[in-house]
């Protein structure tokens, strides 16, 4: 079969330059080749584009494994790693919209750990694999936030990674609202309540995203409330807190916009004690026992038993409320 005459022109045209520009053309800049291919550095052919290099093909189309231009991926190795190849766009898969593949939305509430939608709940807890203990500047809250995580490594897979950081990090915290932003696949611990934690303040009051809020509307009484209910699920009266007794919350709840798993922990009263109770529950009692505590909030009492003002072993430790 004889080659075109015109094709032969054009295979010889391409051939001399490409001896002249020594294969580093890319894309209709590049007189080597023809407007929308480059030069393939590895032998020097002209093709029309190479793996990753969205640049050289026309506007709107993407570059296919295959070396050929497309409009938008074609397959999901065309995206790389966390993404995914829906309708011909590269997307996210690791959202609470697309977790895992395409179009698979998790449920109101449920967390992405990168691969599959989780609900939070506590037996749940290990299924992020990078964890932030959060900082809020406060000395108790972080002792708190610290004694939450000390046990993390003992009691999940050896994948799951622990970290301290601030909340001045603008990487994981947005510096105005104060919402996480790390996303699927992580974990914030906090210890402390919202009045100087920006995250725990951002899921609390201003995203309503927690299922239980702090409330003390008359000074009086503390009150642990359910959204969307009027009477407390707890309460204590204010005059009651001492440094042997106190009132705490354990929740896990996904900040709704990041998709980014929050532990929180924190007590009713001034000075810390419930904080530091909630802290040593959780670590010691809750973490170690996931499958007894299958809800994602937990109200407690904590009274003081052996008098030794540090919430420990030897205290009692009741549940007043608890659900998902």
């Amino acid at each position: 079969m004889r080659t075109p005459l015109f094709l032969m022109f054009a295979l010889a045209a391409c051939s001399a330059q490409m001896g002249a520009t020594s294969g580093t053309g890319s894309g209709s800049g590049d007189p080597a080749c023809a407007t929308g291919t480059i030069v393939n550095p590895a032998n020097g052919d002209c093709v029309q584009c190479l793996p990753g290099a969205n640049d050289t093909c026309p506007t709107g189309q993407y570059c296919r494994a295959d070396n050929v231009c497309s409009a938008g991926c074609d397959v999901a190795n065309d995206c790389g790693m966390s993404a995914s190849c829906c309708n011909h766009t590269c997307v996210d898969s690791s959202t609470l919209a697309n977790c895992g593949s395409c179009g698979n939305t998790c449920a109101a509430g449920d967390f992405c750990d990168g691969t599959s939608c989780k609900a939070p709940t506590y037996p749940n807890f290990c299924a992020n694999t990078t964890v932030y203990v959060v900082h809020d500047g406060i000395a108790a809250d972080q002792t708190a936030a610290d004694l939450m995580a000390s046990t993390i490594t003992a009691n999940c897979p050896a994948t799951v990674t622990v970290t301290t950081a601030n909340q001045t990090d603008a990487t994981l915290v947005d510096q105005t609202t104060g919402q996480p932003l790390a996303g699927a696949g992580v974990t914030y611990v906090m210890g402390g309540g919202p009045f100087a934690n920006k995250p725990i303040k951002w899921l609390e009051q201003t995203q309503l995203a927690t299922k239980i809020y702090f409330d003390a509307p008359d000074g009086i009484h503390y009150n642990w409330m359910k959204r969307g209910e009027t009477a407390p699920v707890a309460q204590m009266v204010a005059a009651s807190c001492s440094t042997h007794a106190d009132q705490f919350i354990t929740e896990l709840v996904t900040d709704p916009m990041s998709g980014t798993l929050n532990l929180v922990g924190y007590g009713a009263c001034n000075g810390a004690r419930g904080t530091t109770a909630a802290a040593y529950y959780y670590a010691n009692v809750i973490l170690p026992n996931t499958a007894s505590y299958p809800d994602s909030w937990y109200v407690f009492s904590w009274a003081d038993t052996n008098n030794n003002t540090t919430p420990d072993a030897g205290d009692t430790f009741t549940v007043l409320a608890h659900g998902v």
